[in-house]
């Protein structure tokens, strides 16, 4: 068994198709067939059923899964806090981040660590909020900024920053020159919002802010990004609740309300325990001494 059979078995447990996984992995389809049925004659048992179209796992396989992933991961890891190690002068920190938390926290967290480690290298990386654990567990990124995972993870966080969600309404609204807003007068208001699966704790903290006020939001447009949200209520296509930051965008179009009771929405950071990477030390260093109390 080797890394290369790992990566292959990975690939293919995620694609499901030997074509595609061929695809993805810039190599034959023969080959790719050949790698996999070594690994199950290594392992001495069949990790996948194969169909006409298309294989599924086997439960072995499904088992298999964790561990290869687990091993990946490590691997990654290893190879990345090697190199940083190697030379202590320059280092280097991959940061996955939400496109909310270039709003408030990441900036301040970036430059505090700049000005502390001037001759690092900070590469950071936008995603959405569901594909940032993903990126931390693969070894991706060292840090993921976001807000809290509402389920079970293998990964430490630590909450930095806090803020009450606002309403987005369009200029022209009638309760568009109001000092404050109660959720309870949005009901019979179409929304913008977005998937679930985008923003667990956001969503989640949307939902429970409008079902306090005794009614389920008539969503009219799905979409992933907060920007996109507040440009969709600017052209009269409904109304937001947002985390206050996005009051900063300043968008003409949109006015932004403050709530008479609101959710506190909360941002942290993650990072994987078995990630050695000396700049992660420094980074968690810089983030309790820009955010004390947090």
């Amino acid at each position: 068994m080797d890394i290369r059979q790992l990566r292959y078995f990975v690939t293919l447990a995620e694609t499901l198709h030997f074509g595609r996984a061929a695809e993805r992995l810039h190599i034959t389809q023969p080959p790719l067939s050949r790698q996999i049925a070594a690994l199950e004659a290594t392992l001495g048992t069949p990790l996948f059923e194969r169909h006409s179209r298309a294989v599924t796992l086997t439960p072995a396989g499904e088992h298999f899964l964790a561990h290869a992933r687990r091993l990946l991961s490590d691997l990654e890891l290893a190879v990345h806090a090697t190199r940083s190690a190697a030379n202590t002068r320059r280092r280097e920190l991959r940061i996955g981040f939400t496109m909310y938390a270039a709003w408030n926290l990441l900036p301040g967290l970036v430059r505090a660590y700049s000005d502390a480690y001037p001759d690092d290298t900070l590469m950071l990386d936008e995603t959405l909020p569901r594909d940032l654990q993903q990126a931390l567990m693969n070894g991706e990124a060292d840090v993921g900024v976001s807000f809290p995972l509402l389920v079970g993870s293998s990964l430490q966080y630590r909450p930095l920053y806090r803020e009450p969600l606002c309403a987005v309404l369009p200029c022209d609204h009638p309760r568009g020159r109001d000092a404050r807003i109660a959720v309870a007068s949005l009901a019979e208001e179409a929304f913008v919002t977005f998937p679930e699966a985008t923003a667990p704790a956001l969503y989640e903290a949307v939902m429970s802010c409008c079902r306090r006020a005794r009614f389920e939001p008539r969503i009219r447009l799905q979409t992933h990004l907060q920007q996109t949200i507040v440009n969709l209520v600017a052209e009269g296509l409904g109304v937001a609740l947002v985390p206050g930051s996005m009051r900063r965008i300043r968008l003409p179009g949109a006015v932004f309300l403050p709530l008479d009771e609101s959710p506190v929405i909360e941002q942290g950071i993650y990072w994987h325990p078995r990630n050695t990477n000396p700049a992660l030390a420094a980074l968690l260093e810089r983030a309790e001494s820009r955010f004390p109390g947090a």
